[in-house]
Formats: C-alpha cells, structure tokens, sequence
C-alpha cells in the first residue's frame, strides 16, 4: 500500500496551514512539509516543489521526495548552505524564478521551503517576489533607480523583517557547561552566516552598474 492513501483518508479534507505564506498566485513559501501538509498543498495546486535544504537531514525529510512522486508533484531538490559559505549565484537566482513562472503560467503552482522556511526559502521567494520571473536587468530598466529601489526594500521588509529572519540573537554569557557552550557557539555561528547571507543577497539585486 501506498504511504500517501493511508494519510489522504485521515487529511483528504484538511485545509493549509497559515504557516504557508502565498508570495502570489503562483508560488507558496513555509517551512519543510509533513505528509499531511503535501496532501493539503497538492489540494492548493501545488504541482512542483523546490527543497532548499542542505543534503544533511534526518528523519521524514528522506520521505519528500517517495510522498511528492506518490502525488504527482515535482520535487527539485537545489541544496545550499550558509553555514559552508554556499549560495546561490543570480544566474541560479533567475533560472529558478522563471521556472515558478512558466509553471504558473501553464496552471501550476511551487512551493519553496527550507527548514523553517524562514531563511534559505527568504532569500528565493524575496527574489522571485522583485522579478516575478522576468530578467532583473529588465525589471530595473523598467522601473528605474527610484522605483526600483523602492520596491527592492518593500520585498526586503516583508520576506525578512516581517518574517523575523533577524530574529536570531547573539549569546555571549559566559557558562562552564560544555554542552551549552558549544551551542551559543553554533548560534552565534547561524547568525553571523545568515547575516552574511543577507548581506550576498542585497548585493546581488543592487548590481546596477553591471545591468
């Protein structure tokens, strides 16, 4: 027996949950799926869905792929991460960005999604919500410096701030217990990675003199 057909009969009817955000008609942003958030997403019409996630998971993140074939989702996996300095470049940016339009255009919709879909997913949907699938040289020329950059910071505000992408502190207490020490560590590690991050991504969609 398929896994999926055990869990359509319980959530056939279950509505999405609000953690998946609509960026537009064709694309849903929020965290990695359970079986039962796949199902409520096919229902949406989600027809492709993009993982960004880093290639080391564990548990039920091996099972997206099984349970998106088992639906008749596309499942493309684009891994990066920052914490091994890895991302994406505006040719990767763009590629994917035109791909969630065509496939909206022909009646599909993508979801993108990470972890907590607040990070890695940030990055790609802000990208996708400043170009909507078109060339960010044309989108630019089209708007000009002024509007542009007034619609670059409205993306900005509500894929990072809105989303509490900074929300991350720094931990500096001072602690003889090792276990908590090496985890403000890895904390203050995460946050100076996704600042950084940030940091590629602003420079990428402000590239004037190269457009």
């Amino acid at each position: 027996m398929k896994i999926v057909s055990v869990y359509q009969f319980f959530y056939k009817s279950k509505p999405l949950s609000n953690k998946y955000k609509n960026v537009d008609n064709y694309l849903i942003r929020g965290p990695h799926p359970k079986i039962s958030d796949l199902i409520a997403l096919k229902n949406e019409g989600v027809t492709q869905i993009y993982d960004f996630r880093h290639f080391g998971v564990r548990g039920f993140k091996f099972f997206e792929k099984r349970i998106c074939k088992e639906l008749g989702i596309k499942y493309i996996r684009f891994p990066f991460s920052y914490l091994r300095s890895e991302y994406p470049s505006i040719d990767d940016f763009e590629k994917i960005a035109k791909n969630v339009k065509s496939v909206g255009e022909n009646g599909g919709k993508t979801l993108f999604h990470c972890n907590s879909g607040s990070h890695r997913t940030a990055h790609m949907a802000a990208y996708y919500d400043l170009t909507r699938g078109e060339g960010i040289n044309k989108v630019f020329r089209a708007l000009g410096v002024v509007k542009y950059a007034e619609k670059m910071q409205e993306v900005i505000n509500k894929h990072f701030y809105e989303q509490k992408f900074f929300n991350r502190k720094e931990r500096n207490e001072k602690t003889f217990n090792p276990i908590k020490y090496f985890k403000n560590k890895f904390n203050n590690r995460v946050k100076l990675a996704t600042e950084c991050a940030h940091s590629s991504f602003v420079a990428i969609v402000t590239r004037y003199k190269d457009w």
